[in-house]
């Protein structure tokens, strides 16, 4: 098993009441710093968009590991990712669908479209993110 550490860091910055308080942190991974917020704003992202690009990443990263071994080349893989956000059976707000959008180009001869349908749907069976949330994935390839 590895574990995947990660740090989170606020501090009041202005007003903090039940009328309102700044939320933008930072996460800082394997050295990176990314600032983030309660909601996108140009400066930040937001922990739905972040949800979004970790499964969109995932599945990228699985679907190539899988197009190697089926000694494939991928020359570029493009994917505007869309987490939509929505109320359950329970009244909670959650991330109720992520549509993935790849757009993959190949070098050489490229699979056919059942091969490609195919192989995205054995890269999200894969996909450690997919396979650790309860959100609905729909890969629509470009």
């Amino acid at each position: 098993m590895s574990e995947h550490r990660i740090a989170i860091q606020w501090t009041k910055t202005g007003a903090f009441s039940h009328e309102g308080f700044d939320r933008s942190h930072t996460a800082l991974a394997s050295g990176q710093q990314v600032a983030m917020a309660g909601a996108n704003t140009p400066e930040h992202i937001d922990p739905e968009q972040a949800l979004t690009f970790s499964l969109a990443s995932c599945h990228m990263l699985t679907f190539l590991a899988l197009a190697a071994k089926k000694r494939l080349v991928v020359s570029a893989y493009e994917d505007n990712a869309v987490g939509f956000l929505g109320v359950n059976a329970q009244g909670k707000n959650w991330v109720e669908r992520i549509e993935l959008r790849p757009d993959i180009q190949f070098e050489g001869k490229a699979p056919d479209a059942e091969a490609l349908a195919k192989m995205h749907e054995k890269a999200h069976e894969h996909c450690f993110i997919a396979n650790s949330v309860l959100t609905e994935v729909v890969i629509k390839p470009v």
